[in-house]
């Protein structure tokens, strides 16, 4: 699994001396070893650099097929990148449920955070 995430090189160091990213590999390596039919991801790249997030990523995408991957984020440009079906969520309430693009069109936009905001704002004006 260290191979895996690229942590072979930092096996004997303690997980509080990982940046960021690595902690993060190693968090969900960690939660691979059971193998599990779904995983929970929440937040996984929040306030990871550039070089790390891409990385994250790679990772995140390497499991699709082998398991249900739930992720959460705040950022668009992830959701639309990793997830084969994405839910908007406002206030507590389920807004709308499809690909990036079944959401585009619902919402009549041709893009996806314009679609976001097409379907959260009314909440947030009241």
């Amino acid at each position: 699994m260290l191979l895996r995430f690229g942590l072979a090189d930092r096996a004997k160091d303690t997980a509080k001396s990982l940046s960021g990213g690595m902690a993060r590999k190693l968090s969900i390596a960690m939660a691979l070893i059971s193998k599990p039919k779904v995983l929970f991801l929440d937040e996984p790249t929040l306030g990871l650099d550039v070089r790390a997030r891409r990385e994250l990523w790679r990772v995140i995408e390497e499991l699709n097929g082998k398991m249900t991957v739930v992720l959460t984020t705040h950022y668009l440009e992830e959701a639309q990148a990793l997830c084969s079906k994405i839910a908007i969520m406002s206030c507590g309430s389920l807004r709308a449920l499809g690909t990036a693009q079944e959401i585009m069109k619902l919402s009549n936009t041709d893009n996806f955070e314009d679609a976001f905001l097409f379907f959260t704002e009314k909440e947030e004006e009241k």
